[in-house]
């Protein structure tokens, strides 16, 4: 039975060419879109998911409670491990996760900067990274043993065993030969930790002193534990707190934040970001809404389309059931007709998406694949199924319905019958149409307000170069020889006709970029506040506006030692009444210290967060010793930023590199422009917004399909009226006219409901702004501008041609 209705059900569907394209565009451009998003939505739910271990593994977190705030960062210090490792062994497997960025090369080959992430030998049996060659290193015997990613053992090796060759790595100043011991896969799509080379954490000493290396302030990574007893990881947590805290009672410091295990699951979708990946589930949310919007529109769409042809099966429903057919196998046909649509709207778009797969990845900046795996089949199945039963329920229901002896009788006011739900479903994808067009208009609004907003910096010609790390050990030295380096660098440079003005700097701008400071006050304050290592050329180059004070000067000795600049917000943060010849006091106790300057407050961060109280040095010495804690960023290198004032950026690029290679041989010379690092923070939203635009392109596309077909069959079915009406002296505008009524009534309601919808969503976004666009009654007003003309139209256009026509050919018969 079902074979003869899909073989007629076929024949229908090349029979009505029109109808069966219209219907097929819009499902399968609607399924293509919805794939897409789908898959993604599910890469993302999957993140972290292929760890066997998985349930038993915590990212540790310290939290600190000020007032109701809680704050909570996944930065430890490298003293836990020793602590958790001496004394909760039987308990628990520890790793440390510090990300580095290292040159590494073969002997005499080429220099590349790597990803590498310093680990503990319980990394390896925490997570599942799957191994192809060789094997882990076990124990901290094993330091100079490494671990390559597939794709990074072939730049290196070829497709000879890497496995106990010798790969160099600079960790420092100097290249040191460490032991190729094992190859594992690349790391997945869905993982939020994400390296090329893996070594021992042992390896830090080469990074940082032992007394840094103690310090429970001072914090260089993540730490990451898995509980071998997965039902007490809340009593281990407690047993934890309690042991660390014991440690400090009988201390001068004791610490005050707690630690706290969060979920390896949670990671991904948290706030803190830490080394790991994160995303925000709002987006996940905001991207699952329009995978479903569009689906839904397709498949109204399909809805209104069917029940709008019903006129022209009305008398093939009349004669199938006076030859005996009942109303279930009716049914059937028309479901069986429905269930082809969608399967072959389900294989184009199936093809449309793995076309445009490509720029989807390179948009959401990821490596989605659409494989066809079980899983994914039966999502795909499941989809299938569901648009076949949303669309194709209501239409099979009501074309077998129909009553013969009135559709024989050729009464077809049937097919004016269900005209409010027709018009109901076509407000429906209004709705849809308007509301996705209102979020994009805001979308575009707040980037546009971000790309223009006054930062209070200059951003414009701005090079930004990466000194090499040099040989060091400790944070203080770190700095030093690097601003040795890039001073070494700037002396060249500001010889060039080329360059206008250099400066060396700690951080750049951007999020995590500057060290994470805070101190206890003589009073009991707590002060939390951001510092940025620079030059005496930090101000002019950025063009920082001075309020109180001076610059530093190279001529003022003391300004190294002592000078500090502020922000406004750190004036605020102080309660200062006057800045100039202030100092900075502290319980733990400041060396001496004066302010010489304050700058008007200026975004070193991106435009998510408001201002946060910073301090300008010339150099660490007498802030650092005077703090409780001290967050560093993942590069603590000191940055060569180069201001041109060269017409042809490229040949001056060029010039750079040459003179990079004369001091630093054969060192990269990585480079970027500020404004592109600035640009950066808001790359996903800019997708996000990109794909809001995409989707609201295709719900108008598939709306204004439905409102075209809608329009046509409502004009032919009065075209003698449209005749008549021509003959007693209408013009075409008011035929037009006519017909506009009946459908922007509907349309009109589809915008205004939008409105209110889209507002709410839109504020929502905003609020993880700390500056953000004035939601305006003109963007509102220019949706429903576009939604209005847009269907007049599409309905004027069907009006005018019909209006044309000779309307003696269409009353001849009369």
């Amino acid at each position: 039975m079902w074979k003869n209705y899909f073989k007629i059900g076929f024949r229908n569907l090349l029979k009505n060419k029109t109808y069966t394209g219209i219907n097929l565009l819009g499902l399968t451009v609607g399924v293509a879109a919805s794939i897409m998003l789908f898959f993604y939505i599910q890469l993302q739910l999957n993140f972290d998911n292929f760890h066997t271990n998985g349930d038993a593994v915590y990212r540790i977190l310290n939290t600190r409670q000020e007032g109701d705030q809680v704050f909570r960062t996944p930065s430890m210090p490298l003293a836990l491990k020793p602590v958790l490792e001496g004394n909760f062994a039987q308990e628990m497997v520890f790793t440390n996760i510090l990300p580095q960025n290292f040159l590494a090369k073969v002997e005499d080959g080429e220099g590349f900067n790597q990803d590498i992430m310093m680990v503990s030998p319980g990394f390896f049996e925490m997570f599942s990274f799957k191994m192809v060659q060789g094997q882990t290193p076990k124990t901290s015997e094993n330091r100079y043993d490494i671990v390559l990613t597939e794709s990074t053992a072939k730049k290196y090796f070829g497709d000879t065993n890497p496995v106990g060759k010798s790969l160099l790595i600079r960790p420092a100043e100097e290249f040191i030969s460490y032991q190729v011991v094992g190859v594992m896969e690349d790391v997945p799509a869905n993982s939020s930790l994400t390296f090329e080379i893996l070594m021992l954490d042992d390896n830090a000493d080469l990074l940082y002193t032992q007394e840094q290396r103690d310090h429970w302030y001072m914090a260089f990574g993540d730490a990451y534990l898995m509980v071998k007893n997965p039902t007490n990881a809340a009593g281990f947590e407690k047993s934890m707190q309690q042991y660390i805290h014991g440690l400090f009672q009988n201390r001068e410091e004791p610490i005050d934040y707690n630690f706290a295990l969060q979920p390896l699951a949670d990671v991904y979708f948290s706030e803190e970001a830490g080394t790991a990946a994160n995303m925000n589930p709002r987006i996940l949310w905001i991207l699952g809404g329009i995978a479903v919007l569009i689906i839904l529109i397709a498949c109204i769409n399909f809805t209104t389309m069917a029940i709008g042809n019903s006129s022209s099966r009305a008398k093939e429903v009349g004669v199938r059931k006076t030859m005996g057919a009942g109303t279930d196998q009716l049914f059937g046909q028309f479901m069986a007709e429905s269930i082809l649509m969608t399967l072959f709207s389900l294989g184009l778009g199936l093809g449309l998406a793995r076309v445009f797969l490509p720029t989807f990845n390179q948009l959401m900046e990821t490596r989605m694949a659409i494989s066809l795996s079980g899983g994914q089949v039966l999502l795909i199945l499941v989809f299938g199924v569901l648009i076949a039963l949303v669309a194709g329920s209501y239409p099979a229901v009501f074309l077998a319905s129909f009553r013969p002896i009135q559709v024989l009788k050729s009464n077809l006011s049937v097919k004016f019958g269900k005209q409010g739900l027709r018009l109901s479903l076509l407000g429906f994808q209004f709705f849809i149409s308007i509301f996705l067009i209102t979020c994009t208009l805001i979308m575009y609004k707040q980037m546009k307000t971000i790309e223009d907003h006054e930062l209070g910096i200059n951003r414009t010609a701005i090079l930004q170069i990466n000194v090499p790390p040099p040989a060091a050990q400790g944070l203080g030295q770190l700095i030093d020889k690097g601003f040795e380096y890039g001073q070494t660098f700037k002396n060249e440079l500001i010889k060039m006709p080329e360059v206008e003005n250099v400066s060396v700097a700690t951080a750049i701008f951007g999020d995590n970029t500057w060290f994470n400071a805070g101190y206890e006050s003589p009073d009991g304050k707590e002060i939390e506040f951001k510092v940025n290592i620079v030059d005496e050329e930090f101000l002019p180059l950025f063009g920082l506006e001075l309020i109180e004070g001076r610059n530093f000067s190279a001529n003022i000795p003391a300004d190294k030692s002592t000078g500090i600049i502020i922000n406004e917000a750190m004036k605020s943060a102080l309660g200062w009444d006057d800045v100039v010849g202030n100092s900075l006091e502290s319980k733990r106790g400041f060396p001496e210290n004066k302010a010489v300057g304050m700058v008007k407050d200026f975004h070193y961060e991106s435009l998510y967060r408001k201002v946060e109280p910073g301090i300008l040095v010339l150099h660490h010495g007498h802030i650092f010793p005077g703090v409780h804690s001290l967050w560093m960023s993942e590069n603590m290198v000191p940055k060569i930023f180069v201001k041109i004032q060269s017409n042809d950026m490229q040949e001056t690029v060029g010039k750079l590199r040459a003179k990079w290679q004369d001091i630093y041989g054969t060192d990269p010379f990585n480079y970027s422009f500020l404004e592109d690092n600035i640009a950066n923070q808001y790359t996903k939203d800019q997708s996000l917004r990109a794909l809001v635009s995409a989707a609201a392109l295709i719900a108008v596309i598939i709306a204004g399909m439905g409102l075209f077909a809608m329009a046509s069959l409502a004009i032919s079915s009065r075209i003698k009226e449209i005749g008549i009406r021509k003959v007693l002296g209408a013009t075409t505008l008011e035929i037009s006219m006519l017909f506009n009524k009946d459908f922007l009534k509907i349309t009109m309601i589809g915008i205004l409901a939008a409105l209110p919808a889209s507002y709410y969503l839109m504020r929502e976004w905003l609020n993880d702004f700390a500056v953000k666009t004035n939601l305006g009654l003109g963007v509102f007003l220019l949706a429903v501008g576009v939604g209005l003309v847009f269907s007049v139209l599409i309905v004027s256009s069907q009006t005018v041609k019909a209006s044309w026509l000779n309307p003696v050919k269409n009353l001849r018969s009369e």
